[in-house]
């Protein structure tokens, strides 16, 4: 079963290329199998979720 991220249907996307170092195209691929995604851009969307949110909840200074 996939975790694939559930796209809203009012939630508008944009297609967004990259380059990155090996060593962290490979630690995606690690983090995608241990998640049970099928895609390195839905572990890019996972991480920047996780990000964002983690920024959200900081006291501002």
């Amino acid at each position: 079963m996939s975790q694939e991220p559930k796209n809203s249907p009012k939630e508008a996307y944009s297609e967004v290329t990259i380059r990155l170092p090996e060593h962290i195209v490979r630690r995606f691929d690690e983090l995608k199998e241990q998640w049970g995604l099928e895609r390195r851009g839905a572990v890019l969307e996972k991480l920047l979720d996780e990000f964002f949110e983690e920024e959200k909840d900081k006291p501002k200074s």
